[in-house]
Parts: C-alpha cells; structure tokens; sequence
C-alpha cells in the first residue's frame, strides 16, 4: 500500500473537496439533531450547579470560619510544626551574645495566632534563620534574650534588654 504523496492529496481531495472529511460522527450527530447543541451545555450547567449545591448543604455553610470552634474538650487532632531551625549568616561584632540576639529575630513574621483550650494564646512566627512554632508569653526565643512579652489576637510584644519589638499578624 504504497502512495505517494501526490495521490494522497488527489484522494483527499476527491473525497471533501478541501480535504477534510464531511461525514463524521459527532458533526453528523449534530447535524441530525441541531436542538443538542443547546441541550448538551444546558445539561452540563445544571449538573454543575447540582454538584455545588449539595457541596454547600453538605457542609452546612459557604464561609470558612475565622476562629477554631471551642467544644470544651481538649481536641487530638494536633498536627505539630516542624522544629527545623536555618543556619544563620555569619555576623561580625564585637559582642556575640549580642549579634546572637539580634539575629534571631531578624526580620520576624507572625504565621499563627491560636486561642488554645487553656485559655491563653500561642504564635508561630518566623524569621530569616529559623521556625518558631507554640511561642506562650514568658517563653524564650531559641535559647537567646528575647522574651514573649504579650500575645493578643493581633500581634505578638518581643523584649530583650531594652529593646522591645511588635509584631503584627
């Protein structure tokens, strides 16, 4: 079955006029029953909005809640951060307690804010070197000076010496 290109287009030519073919299942389809190019995408639209609808009265609500519902008993279902802490860039100066102190909080982030079941806050934050997640007030960051001074619903008061830095959510 060997065709050279030539009777290849001759044959396609022959058959369509423009080489395409006239008689296929879905255009002829269509061609028969002109209505179900209508009906087909109305179908589609209603079994979508079908679809969301019992997605909806299935969770009960479209809003996602801003504050974690306090049922009163303490909830299993933790999922814990990972500790990882990031090396930090080396710092010249003359005091390193001092750089030490001023590193670890460079350029902080408050990623979390919860209201946990004891009744009091805990605040992940992060900086350029490391993760600091379940900070309470009167913990110590990473072993260095700097103290959780206050935690409220939006910002977190860090203290070190005299320095003092607010962070917001």
């Amino acid at each position: 079955m060997n065709m050279d290109i030539k009777e290849l287009f001759a044959k396609l030519k022959s058959k369509g006029g423009n080489g395409r073919r006239t008689s296929g299942g879905i255009s002829s389809f269509f061609a028969k029953n002109p209505k179900m190019k209508i009906i087909i995408p109305v179908i589609f639209i209603v079994i979508s909005f079908l679809v969301a609808l019992v997605i909806i009265i299935q969770t009960g609500s479209t809003k996602i809640p801003d504050v974690p519902a306090s049922s009163g008993e303490p909830s299993s279902d933790v999922e814990v951060l990972p500790q990882d802490v990031r090396d930090a860039e080396k710092l010249d100066g003359i005091n390193d307690a001092q750089v030490f102190n001023e590193a670890v909080l460079a350029h902080p982030k408050v990623t979390a804010i919860f209201y946990n079941n004891d009744g009091y806050y805990v605040a992940t934050v992060e900086t350029d070197n490391a993760h600091y997640p379940n900070l309470k007030v009167g913990d110590y960051v990473a072993g260095s000076d700097w103290l959780v001074e206050s935690i409220t619903e939006t910002q977190v008061v860090f203290t070190c010496n005299e320095q003092k830095i607010t962070v917001n959510f």
